[in-house]
C-alpha cells in the first residue's frame, strides 16, 4: 500500500491519491456485484460438503501439522484451504451467504493484489489501476463466483502474487520462500511463484536468483516427490493423472488462452502468435505478461481441462497486457484517463455471468435435503445408524448423504445407508434409527 501512495508525484494521481483509491475500489465491487449478482446468492454445492466434512473432522493442530510438513502426502491435500473451510464452518454452519462474502473478499484483494505487482513493474499508479480493473471480473470464472470449493485456487493466487510482490519490494528469498510453501499448501499451481520470481529478476534486474532458485527448488521438488507423487498423493487422483507430450500442452495452451481472451476457439496456429502480442508493446512488463502466461499454466497444462478457474494464477497475464498499453503513454496524467478508459472498456465489453441453471439445482437440492431431514428429526443421537431408501443424488455424488448428515449434526459417526453408497446400502435395516425417502422435492420420513 505504501508503494500506491508514494509513485506518480506531482501528478494528478499523486495529487488525489487519498481519493482515488477507496474510489476505485468502491467501483470494483460495484462491477463485481453488477456482473455477477449470484456470487452473494450461490450456496452449498458437493465440493463444500466434502471440504466442510473434512474440515470438521480434522482438528486445527491435524491441519497445522499437514501445512508445516508440506513434503509429506496429506489427507486433505491441502491444508490452508481446509483451514479456511474450518474456520467458517465453525462460524457460519451451512449459512452460505458468510462463506460467498468471504471468497468475494479475496476475490477483489486479489484484483487489487495483480494491481500493486503491475504498479512496482512499472512505476505508475494509473497502470495499475488498469491492471485491478481487468483483473476484477471474467464472466468464465464461474466456478469461483458460484463455488466456495475454488477457495483453493483462490488462495493460491493470492500467495503467488504476494510472494511475487514482497520479493519485488524486498528482494529476500527467505521470506518469499515462506509465501511458496504457503501457496503449495493452498493449491499446488503455486509451485509457478519461482519462475515468476526468475522472470522478474531476468527482464528488469539481468541476474539469476541462485539463492531463492536452491530454496524454491528444493522446497518444490519435495512437494512435489512427497504430496503430489508419494503413496496416496495428489497424482493418484484420476482426475489429475498427467499425460506429458508437447502436444497435450499445446492443446492446453490454446484451450486456456480462447477463454481468456473470449475467443471461442483459438486455432492452433494462431494461439502463439496472439499470446505474444504483447511483446509489441516494447516494454519490460508486456514482455513480462507474454511470458508469464505459457510458464504459468504449466502445473495443469497435462491434466484434463480444469476450466478457467484452474489456471486462474496465469489468467493474471491479462490485466498485466491491458496495463501495459498505458506505457505507450508518455504522461501519467493521461495514463490516468486511459486506466478510466480501461475499466470502462472493460465494463462494456465483459460479459455478465450467465447459465447457472445447473447450480441452482445443485444448491437447491442439498438445501432441502439438509432442511427437510432437521426439520423432522432436530436432534439425533450419537452413533446410530439412519437410511435413505431414495434421494436427489446421482451416483457421481455417492457420499452427498453421507456428509450432510454428519455435518448437520456434526458427528462423524453416524451410519447412513444409502442407495448410492456401496459400501453401507445392503446394511440391515433392523438397524436403523430412522429411514427417509424423497419425495416431491423434500425427505419424508417413513421410520
Amino acid at each position: 500500500m505504501k508503494q500506491w501512495l508514494t509513485s506518480s508525484s506531482g501528478t494528478l494521481a499523486d495529487k488525489y491519491k487519498y481519493y482515488i483509491l477507496p474510489f476505485w475500489a468502491i467501483l470494483v465491487v460495484a462491477y463485481l456485484r453488477y456482473k455477477a449478482p449470484q456470487i452473494w446468492q450461490a450456496d452449498w454445492t458437493h465440493d463444500d460438503l466434502m471440504n466442510a466434512y473434512w474440515a470438521m473432522t480434522n482438528s486445527w493442530s491435524d491441519l497445522s501439522k499437514q501445512a508445516a510438513l508440506f513434503w509429506q502426502p496429506s489427507p486433505v491435500f491441502r491444508p490452508l484451504g481446509e483451514m479456511f473451510y474450518k474456520l467458517f464452518w465453525e462460524q457460519f454452519g451451512f449459512d452460505g451467504l458468510p462463506w460467498r462474502v468471504g471468497a468475494s473478499a479475496f476475490l477483489i484483494g486479489n484484483a487489487f493484489l495483480i494491481g500493486h505487482v503491475a504498479m512496482r513493474l512499472s512505476g505508475s499508479i494509473s497502470v495499475g489501476l488498469a491492471a485491478t480493473a481487468a483483473a476484477s471480473f471474467h464472466s468464465l470464472w464461474t466456478h469461483l463466483y458460484l463455488n466456495t470449493g475454488t477457495i483453493f485456487e483462490i488462495l493460491a493466487f493470492s500467495l503467488v502474487f504476494a510472494g511475487l510482490a514482497y520479493y519485488i519490494e524486498f528482494h529476500d528469498p527467505w521470506g518469499t520462500t515462506l509465501l511458496l510453501i504457503l501457496g503449495l499448501n493452498a493449491k499446488e499451481s503455486a509451485v509457478i511463484l519461482p519462475a515468476l520470481v526468475v522472470l522478474y529478476e531476468w527482464i528488469w534486474r539481468r541476474r539469476t536468483p541462485w539463492l531463492f532458485c536452491a530454496l524454491s527448488a528444493t522446497v518444490c521438488l519435495a512437494f512435489i516427490v512427497g504430496r503430489v507423487y508419494g503413496p496416496a498423493g495428489i497424482s493418484t487422483v484420476g482426475s489429475y493423472q498427467p499425460v506429458y507430450s508437447f502436444a497435450t500442452y499445446l492443446n492446453s495452451f490454446r484451450g486456456y488462452l480462447g477463454p481468456l481472451i473470449l475467443w471461442k476457439e483459438v486455432p492452433l496456429w494462431a494461439a502463439p502468435l496472439i499470446a505474444a502480442l504483447p511483446l509489441l508493446l516494447r516494454n519490460k512488463l508486456g514482455i513480462f505478461a507474454a511470458a508469464m502466461f505459457p510458464v504459468a499454466i504449466l502445473p495443469l497444462a497435462f491434466v484434463p481441462d480444469r476450466g478457467l478457474e484452474g489456471v486462474y494464477i496465469a489468467c493474471a497475464a491479462l490485466p498485466l497486457a491491458v496495463s501495459a498499453l498505458l506505457l505507450k503513454i508518455p504522461k501519467e496524467d493521461f495514463r490516468l484517463a486511459g486506466a478510466v478508459a480501461v475499466f470502462a472498456i472493460t465494463a462494456i465489453t465483459m460479459p455478465g455471468l450467465s447459465g447457472i441453471e445447473g447450480w441452482q439445482r445443485e444448491n437447491q437440492e442439498i438445501r432441502s435435503f439438509r432442511e427437510s431431514l432437521l426439520n423432522q428429526l432436530p436432534q439425533l443421537p450419537p452413533r446410530v445408524q439412519i437410511r435413505f431408501v431414495s434421494e436427489p443424488f446421482t451416483a457421481d455424488y455417492p457420499w452427498a448423504s453421507t456428509f450432510i448428515t454428519r455435518l448437520l449434526y456434526k458427528n462423524p459417526d453416524i451410519v447412513v445407508v444409502s442407495p448410492m453408497n456401496e459400501q453401507t446400502r445392503n446394511f440391515p435395516a433392523s438397524n436403523d434409527f430412522a429411514s427417509f425417502q424423497w419425495q416431491a422435492g423434500k425427505l419424508q420420513r417413513i421410520k
